[in-house]
């Protein structure tokens, strides 16, 4: 009995510290953000002033509106074909019978082998052959073909293993087609799934860099992590510690805020759709 005391009193504190530790560089930086220049060399005294000038600066100089703006845009068009063609070929592939299922199911699956940056050269010949290079549609096109394999993955397994078979059945006696079941039974019964594809998927969408900095080239165009590269880079701005530390909380804020009203359909959309049905 004592020994599981200590063990637990062991674990609790090893827990502890690694929160410290990981919390420690986020909260310095908070703290950071709400100071004046001069204040922000002193990491440990985190009361030392208070102030939001560097917040308003950022939002000047980085244009946060129209950056977010474009973020917001790129992010939810994304999301929403790439829920709306995996909930479609997730649940066509989860009630295929025979071999057919199995074998889409494989061949999707297979997409996850091969990144995107291994195919980035055939990926932009082809931007640029079809006219949308510099415009929000070719980073949206990247972004769905990217995350679909694993999108698909994971809507077929929820399916098979969390929607019961039996309730489409029934609501085909009942004289509902194909597309009223799906819609009107299988996708609210799969709203745990589609959350955890939301959460998986728009975040590095929201982050991402690499196909925003290859695609988008003119400024009124650029998404939040372009616009922080430019203003990190800015020579002017890159020694405003309180400033710097303002404009990547200023980014996090929106997705921090989705993740936190999504978070309680994320563990078990992951969960149940990691099993295999």
């Amino acid at each position: 009995m004592k020994k599981s005391v200590k063990k637990e009193i062991i674990i609790t504190i090893a827990i502890a510290l690694f929160f410290v530790v990981f919390l420690s560089p986020i909260v310095i930086a908070l703290s950071g953000s709400f100071r004046e220049l001069k204040d922000t060399s002193s990491y440990l005294n985190i009361f030392t002033s208070f102030s939001i000038e560097s917040y308003k600066a950022a939002f000047e100089k980085m244009n946060y509106f129209r950056s977010l703006k474009n973020s917001i845009l790129i992010t939810v068009t994304s999301v929403a074909i790439l829920l709306l063609i995996c909930s479609m070929a997730g649940y066509a592939i989860a009630r295929l019978k025979g071999r057919m299922g199995p074998f889409f199911q494989i061949f999707f699956l297979a997409g996850m082998i091969v990144s995107a940056q291994m195919s980035i050269i055939p990926m932009y010949r082809i931007v640029n052959a079809l006219g949308i290079g510099n415009t929000i549609i070719a980073p949206i096109c990247l972004y769905v073909t990217s995350a679909l394999p694993f999108s698909i993955f994971l809507y077929t397994n929820f399916i098979k293993s969390g929607v019961p078979y039996a309730l489409e059945e029934s609501a085909c006696i009942d004289g509902a087609n194909v597309p009223y079941t799906f819609f009107k039974i299988v996708i609210p019964l799969t709203k745990p799934a589609l959350v955890s594809i939301v959460i998986t998927q728009g975040v590095p969408i929201w982050n991402d860099f690499f196909f925003g900095m290859l695609f988008l080239s003119s400024p009124e165009k650029k998404t939040l992590p372009l616009t922080m590269m430019n203003f990190i880079g800015d020579m002017e701005n890159a020694t405003q510690w309180n400033m710097l530390f303002a404009a990547c909380f200023l980014s996090a804020i929106p997705i921090l805020i989705i993740y936190v009203f999504l978070q309680r359909y994320f563990v078990s959309g992951l969960t149940v759709g990691a099993v295999k049905g």
